[in-house]
């Protein structure tokens, strides 16, 4: 049975699978999956993912936070499974799960009395700290009891807090405050050593780190709330490897920063309208309240995956940052970048060196798999009627399993075809004419008459 979930909170229905296994949730309708105007969500609030056949939400930093059965969700994701209880801010969230071993659905029902006690403290810490909060919900209807009720009464709403015990529960004891110390000053670059000296040493075997004027490729978005700017060493990257550089966040005014995030995102014509998000960094999480002229460098560093596809006709990758502003418009940039595959470059050069000639080499979206077809050299296709030989590329694991068939002039076109799986590190490691001579007693096999 396919493995996929639907995900139902209020009025919005989404489904994912292991084809298109991540989807956002908040109030940002360009980037997230699920949209509600519900002001105690934010713009971008939490995320949920497939991975290792299971299901996982994450905050993504958001003000009012994501909940599981009444446990506060960070960064670090929490599974979901049935029975259990979504809260994204103050909004319930019904997760079906279809295939696998927890297939079942998610619960909804009456909030927790300890999650609106701690609701209540946080929001009354935020308002005497000046981060003006999204107040808590008031009292209303009645809890919904299933995902089908009307929208009209928005199930979050609950009896008034005087109701609610006065000691909180154990897995809420203490009220989650905002980041301590807010941005009040410019901030300087993060190198302590003078300029003068670049090579001295900081500290007990301390070295200098980058800081974003030091890197050449760079990219900012901006509006009137402020400036992001993605900074990077250069501008390609390659296959099973880091992506690293530098958002700077520059405020043009005095707003209260939930949080800033920056992802690594593949564009394929034919796969996800918005692309597919490899990676996803929390840089900072908030909220703090930024001042005027504030100047904020943060490293990132992001994953890419081993079986990137490469970017060409049909592909484009690029990093998103995102700045999510509490009631105010968001501060957005992007970076194009170039993205190689070492393991289809080494396939291309080893099978130059014997004068086949790769043709096409597609990449299918998600990368993993790469379908194209070589020529061999025109006296080979005349005497023995072969016109092409296809090669498909497959990612499994650590492994890269390449597949030759012969497409001959004949009427039996797809009469032979062969198959062998390489190790990752012994096809990146070994010398290229040892490869070269792999690829020719393959080869040699398919063609002989």
């Amino acid at each position: 049975m396919p493995f996929n979930v639907t995900l139902r909170m209020g009025a919005a229905v989404a489904q994912i699978d292991e084809r298109n296994p991540r989807i956002l949730i908040g109030r940002d309708r360009n980037h997230c999956g699920i949209v509600t105007d519900d002001p105690s969500c934010s713009r971008r609030h939490a995320e949920v993912y497939i991975e290792a056949g299971g299901v996982f939400i994450r905050d993504l930093g958001s003000s009012n936070g994501t909940w599981v059965d009444g446990v506060q969700v960070t960064q670090q994701a929490a599974q979901l499974g049935p029975g259990k209880q979504i809260y994204v801010g103050y909004v319930p969230l019904v997760a079906e799960i279809s295939g696998g071993a927890d297939a079942g659905a998610t619960v909804m029902g009456e909030m927790p009395p300890e999650l609106l006690v701690l609701m209540q403290q946080r929001f009354d810490q935020a308002k005497s700290q000046g981060f003006g909060a999204a107040p808590p919900p008031g009292p209303a209807a009645a809890p919904v009891a299933a995902p089908g009720a009307a929208a009209a009464q928005p199930s979050y709403q609950m009896p008034a807090y005087q109701a609610a015990p006065a000691q909180p529960a154990a897995p809420v004891a203490a009220p989650v405050a905002p980041v301590a110390a807010p941005v009040a000053a410019p901030v300087a670059a993060p190198v302590a050593a003078p300029a003068a000296a670049p090579s001295a040493g900081l500290g007990v075997g301390g070295t200098e780190a980058p800081i974003p004027s030091d890197m050449a490729y760079r990219r900012q978005g901006s509006n009137s709330n402020g400036v992001l700017l993605i900074a990077l060493p250069g501008d390609t990257f390659q296959n099973d490897s880091m992506c690293e550089g530098y958002l700077e966040y520059t405020a043009m005014d005095d707003e209260v920063v939930a949080s800033i995030t920056i992802e690594l995102v593949e564009c394929h014509k034919k796969g996800p309208k918005n692309g597919h998000v490899w990676d996803r960094m929390l840089v900072r999480q908030g909220p703090w309240k930024s001042r005027k002229g504030d100047v904020l460098p943060m490293p990132f560093k992001l994953r890419i995956p081993p079986g990137t596809s490469v970017t060409g006709r049909d592909v484009y990758w690029e990093l998103r940052g995102y700045v999510d502003i509490n009631w105010a418009f968001d501060v957005e940039a992007s970076s194009p970048i170039n993205m190689r595959n070492i393991d289809v470059e080494r396939v291309r050069d080893a099978l130059g060196a014997l004068d086949y000639r790769i043709v096409e080499l597609d990449p299918k979206p998600l990368g993993q798999q790469f379908i194209g077809k070589f020529q061999p050299p025109a006296q080979l296709r005349k005497q023995i009627g072969i016109s092409d030989i296809n090669l498909v590329l497959e990612y499994l694991g650590a492994n890269l399993q390449v597949k030759f068939e012969v497409e001959k002039t004949s009427l039996f076109k797809f009469d032979k075809s062969t198959e062998f799986v390489f190790e990752l590190s012994r096809l990146r490691a070994v010398a290229l004419p040892e490869l070269t001579q792999h690829f020719k007693e393959q080869i040699d096999q398919l063609m002989a008459k």
